[in-house]
C-alpha cells in the first residue's frame, strides 16, 4: 500500500514545483472522503492541483466550476426540466452537474450566492440533493474547493466552512531553482496518464474507507488529542480557536487514514503532524497551531505513562534530603548561652579604644532591623556601641569614642556547603537504598522510551508529513532521551555520595 501510494503521488506531482506535499495531503483527504480547501493567491496552481488529484482516481463524472457573485444554481445543480415543469413538477436535470459528479472542484467557492451555498451545505455534508420531491443520492467521492479568501465570520458560512476538514495554504514558489525551472518549463499538463494498476478504483476506495475505521487510536494518541483540544480552547484567551465535535471526529478519521496508507494498524505520533493542516480557521491561526502542536508533541511524544516530570520532582526532593544530610545547607554560627539567651561572637576594631574587642550579639536580633547593645566578656552591655543587623547576617556597629561605623560578621563554626562530620551508618544506608530505587525507575523509563523510539523511528517517514517536521519531532524525542541520561547521572552522583 505505502509503496503504491508513494509512487502515485510521485506520478501526479510531476513538474508541480513545491506542490508535492499539498498534492500528497489532498490525495490523503480524497481517499478518506474528507473535503479539502485550498487557500492561496490567484495563479498558484490550485485548479491544476485538483485536476492532478482527479487523475489518481477512477472518475466517471468530473465537475468543475469557477464561482462568482453572478453564478446561478442552474450552473451548479443543473437546469430546471421544462418537461417536468409542464407537469407541475420542479425538477432539475442533474446529468453532468454537481449532483451527479463523483469528483468535483469548486473554485472561488465563497464568491457564490447564498442560494448556492445553502444548497451546498446539505450536499457536501450528507451527500444528498433535494431534487423536487426526490432526495437524490450524490455519488461525490472527492470534493476540493479553493479560494484566495477566507469566509468572513458571522456571515452564515461557518457551517459550510466547517465541513472542509483539510485546509491547505498554497503559497507562490519560493525556491530560486524551482522558480527558474518554472520559467523554462512548458505549461504543466492538466492531467497526467496514471498507470491503471496505480489508479484508485471505486470499489477499492469503498473497501479502504471501511478498513480505515478499524485503525486503532491508542491511549497515548487520545491523550495528545485531549491536550491539543484543551490548549486551543482554554489556555489562550486572546487566541481561542474553535474546533467543532464534527471536525474533531473527521480529523481523527483523517489521521487514521494516514496510518492506513503507511501500512500500519494504529496511529503513531508522527501522524498527528497533519493536524497542522486541519485545525486552523483564519490565516493568523496557521503558525499558532503549528507552534502549539510542536510543543505538545515535544513534551508528550513516547512519554505516555513514564511520569518523567514526577520522577524529576522526586529526584529533586531526594537530592535535597541527601545534601542536607551530608552537608551544611546554611552557615552555622558558634553560639553561646548567656543569661538564658543565645549569643553570637564577633570581634570589633571600631576605634583604638575598642581594638580587638570581643562582643556577644543576641541571636534573636539577626534578620531584624532593631537597634540593640552587645554584651562583653563579663555579660555587661557595651552601651558605647549601637548594633543593628539591618535584616541581614552581618552586623553594623555605630559609636565608640569617635562615632565611627563598622560592619562585623559573627563567628561561623561551619560554613554553608561544609561536610558534616558525624553521620549515622544506618541513615546513609537508608538514603542509598532510596537513591538506588529512584535510579531503577529512571533506568526503566529511559529504556522504555528508547525502545518505543527504536520501534517507531523508521515508521515516522510519511509522504503526508513534511520532512522538516519529522526531523524536528525526532530531535525533540532524542533531546528527551538526553534528559533521561542527565537524570541518571544525577542519581549516580548521589549514589556515590551515599557510598562514601
Amino acid at each position: 500500500m505505502r509503496a503504491r501510494i508513494n509512487t502515485l503521488i510521485s506520478e501526479i506531482s510531476k513538474n508541480m514545483y513545491e506542490r508535492e506535499q499539498i498534492i500528497a495531503l489532498s490525495l490523503l483527504a480524497g481517499i478518506a472522503g474528507m473535503n479539502t480547501f485550498l487557500y492561496g493567491l490567484p495563479g498558484t496552481a490550485k485548479s491544476l492541483i485538483s485536476r492532478r488529484i482527479a487523475s489518481a482516481f477512477e472518475v466517471h463524472d468530473y465537475f468543475e466550476y469557477l464561482m462568482n457573485r453572478f453564478s446561478t444554481p442552474e450552473e451548479i445543480f443543473g437546469p430546471v426540466s421544462i418537461k417536468a415543469l409542464k407537469e407541475d413538477q420542479y425538477i432539475r436535470k442533474t446529468e453532468h452537474y454537481l449532483p451527479r459528479a463523483d469528483f468535483a472542484f469548486l473554485d472561488e467557492i465563497w464568491k457564490a450566492s447564498p442560494a448556492i451555498l445553502n444548497t451546498l451545505l446539505t450536499l457536501v455534508n450528507e451527500r444528498s440533493f433535494k431534487n423536487g420531491e426526490i432526495i437524490q443520492k450524490v455519488p461525490l467521492n472527492v470534493l476540493i474547493s479553493a479560494s484566495n479568501e477566507i469566509p468572513e465570520q458571522n456571515q452564515g458560512l461557518d457551517a459550510l466552512y466547517d465541513r472542509f476538514i483539510l485546509r491547505l495554504e498554497v503559497p507562490p514558489i519560493t525556491e530560486a531553482n524551482n522558480f527558474h525551472a518554472l520559467l523554462q518549463a512548458k505549461p504543466s499538463k492538466v492531467t497526467v496518464e496514471v498507470d491503471a494498476a496505480l489508479k484508485i478504483k471505486k470499489a477499492e476506495l469503498d473497501d479502504w474507507r471501511e478498513q480505515i475505521y478499524a485503525i486503532e487510536l491508542p491511549a497515548p494518541i487520545l491523550h495528545i488529542f485531549d491536550l491539543i483540544k484543551h490548549r486551543l480552547k482554554h489556555n489562550f484567551e486572546d487566541h481561542v480557536i474553535y474546533v467543532s465535535d464534527r471536525r474533531w471526529q473527521r480529523v481523527a478519521y483523517l489521521v487514521k487514514a494516514c496510518a492506513f496508507l503507511n501500512d500500519r494498524q494504529q496511529v503513531i505520533v508522527s501522524d498527528l503532524l497533519i493536524l497542522k493542516h486541519c485545525l486552523w480557521n483564519q490565516p493568523e491561526d496557521i503558525e499558532f497551531i503549528a507552534t502549539q502542536l510542536d510543543d505538545i508533541l515535544a513534551e508528550q511524544a513516547l512519554n505516555d505513562g513514564l511520569d518523567y516530570e514526577k520522577l524529576v520532582s522526586e529526584k529533586d526532593q531526594l537530592e535535597q534530603r541527601v545534601l542536607n544530610y551530608f552537608y551544611y545547607t546554611d552557615d552555622v554560627y558558634e553560639s553561646y548561652l548567656i543569661q538564658g539567651k543565645d549569643y553570637l561572637r564577633a570581634v570589633t576594631n571600631l576605634d583604638r579604644h575598642y581594638k580587638d574587642k570581643l562582643l556577644y550579639l543576641e541571636l534573636d536580633k539577626m534578620d531584624t532591623k532593631k537597634d540593640f547593645f552587645a554584651l562583653d566578656e563579663t555579660g555587661e552591655e557595651v552601651r558605647g556601641i549601637v548594633c543593628n543587623f539591618n535584616g541581614v547576617r552581618v552586623c553594623t556597629l555605630k559609636g565608640g569614642y569617635y562615632g565611627l561605623e563598622e560592619v562585623v560578621t559573627p563567628y561561623i563554626k561551619y560554613h554553608k556547603g561544609a561536610a558534616r562530620s558525624t553521620l549515622s551508618a544506618q541513615d546513609k544506608y537508608t538514603l542509598l537504598q532510596e537513591v538506588q530505587a529512584l535510579k531503577s525507575k529512571f533506568l526503566h523509563a529511559s529504556h522504555t522510551h528508547a525502545e518505543r523510539y527504536k520501534v517507531q523511528k523508521d515508521q515516522f517517514q510519511s509522504a503526508f508529513v513534511v520532512k522538516d517536521d519529522i526531523e524536528k519531532l525526532q530531535q525533540a524525542i532524542e533531546q528527551q532521551q538526553a534528559r533521561y541520561q542527565l537524570q541518571l547521572q544525577d542519581c549516580e552522583r548521589l549514589e556515590q555520595l551515599c557510598r562514601n
